[in-house]
């Protein structure tokens, strides 16, 4: 089998502006990582950088190989190059890994992604889109809510003051985010329970959720948040602020956590792998944060996934494998 192995590289945007341009440089280092595991397993593997100029060519580029594993991860002002890129898929039959079109495109927009999970009677924390940010607060909003930038990955805009406490915070903090990101945000009650990252992953004998790895923030941590600066930028003070772990689960979180991501899997028509955030509130009842198609992979210990798939007893050339087989029965390649 000959497999290539797309990806991203950062836009042009972040030559402008190299403000969050460490959250998308990751989708190299794990696109290499995956073609190297690949070459492990005597795979002829081939990387195949994609920008916003090279679409139509790249993914003809892709026609000879038997398989795609897609690590495209374009989100926000730039999710159209994705679409575009899906559009080229289709167009060239091009067999790939992980998510469709619809839902790679519902997952990675914030206000779509709610609408899904409330539409499936999936449980998600109370929620507000704001468009131009004179919209009227909704009288469901909770407090203290968060405030979150729909169509961003990896905790772009998202920090300490992201988190309001009253009507007026709300509405200064929306018209703050909408300005500076020129797209539409969301108002989330903020919860701060137990947080966890699920890994689940269609498997021969069926679809398999992983040991759940928790979010452990450190003693003295005076916000459990994972910020863009706790998560990217070494220089801050709030940097490495949390770990992961896999912790026990008494039965009933353990049954309920499980239940939910088979079922937004299945209803939400993910394929392959896919990654769930979840937060529980301070009854302990979990809700869905996000539902992520397509999620970063990666052999690093401080990554849920990991710790995840180690504690499943898989290195990470078995993980990978374990999605190239999946996508692998799906278009007949075995």
């Amino acid at each position: 089998m000959k497999i290539a192995v797309l990806y991203n590289v950062p836009s042009r945007r972040f030559v402008k502006d190299p403000t969050h341009r460490a959250a998308e440089e990751d989708t190299v280092e794990s696109a290499t990582e995956v073609h190297e595991a690949l070459l492990t397993k005597g795979i002829q593997s081939r990387l195949v950088p994609i920008s916003e100029d090279t679409i139509p060519d790249a993914v003809a580029s892709l026609v000879p190989y038997d398989l795609t594993f897609n690590l495209i991860e374009w989100t926000g002002v730039d999710t159209k190059y994705a679409m575009q890129t899906y559009d080229e898929f289709v167009k060239y039959e091009i067999p790939i890994t992980g998510a469709t079109k619809e839902c790679y495109r519902d997952t990675c927009n914030k206000i779509p992604m709610k609408k899904l999970l409330d539409d499936a009677g999936l449980p998600t924390a109370p929620w507000q889109s704001f468009h131009t940010g004179f919209e009227p607060v909704s009288e469901t909003i909770v407090y203290p809510s968060i405030i979150k930038v729909s169509s961003e990955h990896s905790s772009v805009g998202v920090s300490k003051e992201s988190i309001v406490h009253t009507e007026k915070e709300l509405t200064s903090a929306v018209h703050r985010r909408i300005e500076t990101f020129r797209q539409p945000v969301i108002a989330e009650a903020f919860l701060t329970g137990r947080e966890f990252q699920v890994t689940l992953i269609e498997r021969l004998n069926g679809l398999t959720i992983l040991p759940p790895a928790e979010i452990l923030y450190i003693d003295g941590t005076d916000v459990p948040l994972l910020t863009y600066d706790s998560r990217w930028n070494v220089q801050h003070s709030d940097y490495g602020n949390s770990t992961v772990g896999i912790v026990k689960l008494d039965e009933k979180l353990s049954y309920v956590l499980s239940d939910m991501c088979m079922k937004a899997f299945q209803k939400l028509s993910f394929r392959d792998y896919a990654r769930f955030d979840i937060r529980c509130n301070t009854q302990s009842v979990p809700y869905f944060l996000e539902v992520n198609s397509n999620p970063g992979l990666g052999d690093d210990e401080e990554y849920g996934m990991t710790i995840s798939y180690k504690a499943a007893g898989l290195t990470f050339t078995d993980f990978v494998w374990e999605i190239i087989c999946s996508a692998a029965r799906r278009y007949d390649l075995v």
